[in-house]
């Protein structure tokens, strides 16, 4: 994928393109490559750098490069090789001849992301302390070779009872997680949501769960907190916990037969119950809502594919309406549900595309590249022509 603009991290990065030049990408975000093969030449997209990660923590290594020498049929040839060192100095990881780009480029001045990445995470038995990683870059026709040095530091997890939550708090943190993640806090805000009002609003609960939902499944370092949580609060909150420990497949049948009373009743209420399919047929609104907080708090461009895939049903237009003086049947009432889907998805990706430039850039890839039917691609450029 091309990128023409200045790659942006956690600062603007410029440099010469008259010879082999590159950026070490290390990042936590598990949509990072979403975010830069799925959106258009013209965008730079927010890679989120991290200077240090927790133990069993997922962290994505790779190499992003430009100014490429070419040879005369104009094909061009660059890989890198990476070396990751313990803290004592000896080699923790090596890999050699990962290949950022083989062959012609459409654009010869843009930037090129590998798609090899070492997708590392430390385990218990790893010390603490600094990593350092030394990428090297190889310009195969031009025989240059660009070093780049840097370092991830290995810390210790703090303790969930750190965090000390309010409803401003817990708002920041969930509204857009995918552009600022903070997962050590994310069992503090669980706790903090099972014991405020929002709790008792059924209307909120399948999507606030969906924003915890994708953060749990994607940091599951954090599984050993959520145990933790379970031995040490309220009963109200451990019934909480409980829907989380079942629907991230966290409980083991023996944590289960361990519960009793209330506990019990609710993992019994809930063991066969399937929340709804956000890939499956879109059914009924709450579906959106869950689909926008799985956005919100991953980043990634599935949802958003989802929604655009969903803009068909603007065939059910005028369904509403004809709902009123029809037999009422079941298949009116499924056309006139939606209708009203349909009403709720244009106007929350309207609003979501203003709020949110990542949804703008996956929207206009999309239209762009994905493979959409006509109807869904006059819809799409409809409401992106109308921002």
């Amino acid at each position: 994928m091309k990128k023409y603009l200045a790659l942006l991290f956690t600062m603007m990065v410029s440099y010469s393109l008259f010879s082999i030049e590159g950026l070490l990408v290390k990042t936590t975000d598990y949509s990072f490559q979403n975010k830069w093969f799925k959106t258009i030449s013209s965008t730079a997209p927010k890679l989120i750098q991290c200077d240090s990660v927790y133990k069993n923590q997922d962290i994505f290594i790779t190499a992003i490069a430009g100014g490429f020498t070419f040879d005369e049929n104009d094909l061009c040839d660059v890989d890198f090789s990476i070396k990751l060192f313990k803290p004592d100095g000896s080699i923790y990881f090596l890999q050699e001849k990962l290949e950022i780009i083989k062959g012609k480029l459409e654009y010869k001045n843009s930037l090129q992301m590998s798609r090899n990445i070492l997708n590392a995470s430390f385990g218990d038995d790893d010390p603490f302390g600094n990593y350092k990683i030394e990428i090297q870059i190889f310009d195969n026709i031009a025989k240059e070779v660009k070093k780049i040095n840097s370092e991830i530091i290995v810390v210790e997890l703090p303790s969930y009872k750190r965090f000390k939550i309010d409803q401003e708090k817990f708002n920041s943190w969930s509204d857009k997680y995918y552009e600022h993640p903070l997962p050590e806090s994310a069992v503090s805000n669980y706790i903090y949501y099972s014991k405020s009002p929002m709790a008792e609003d059924d209307s909120k609960f399948l999507p606030l769960f969906s924003i915890f939902l994708e953060v749990f499944r994607n940091n599951k370092f954090l599984y050993p907190q959520i145990l933790d949580a379970f031995k040490n609060e309220d009963e109200k909150t451990r019934i909480f916990l409980i829907y989380l420990i079942h629907y991230t497949d966290l409980g083991t049948p023996e944590f289960f037969d361990q519960l009793g009373g209330s506990e019990k009743k609710t993992y019994l209420g809930i063991k066969d119950f399937q929340l709804p399919d956000i890939y499956g047929e879109i059914a009924d609104p709450s579906q959106l809502d869950m689909l926008w907080a799985t956005f919100t708090s991953g980043g990634g461009y599935e949802p958003i594919l989802k929604l655009i895939k969903t803009l068909d049903y603007t065939k059910y237009q005028g369904k509403l309406d004809a709902f009123k003086t029809s037999e009422q049947t079941e298949e009116d009432r499924s056309s006139a549900i939606n209708n009203a889907i349909y009403n709720a998805l244009v106007w929350s990706f309207t609003s979501n595309c203003k709020q949110h430039p990542l949804v703008k850039d996956y929207a206009t890839w999309a239209l762009q590249v994905e493979e959409l039917s006509e109807v869904q691609k006059n819809e799409l450029k409809n409401i992106l022509d109308n921002l």
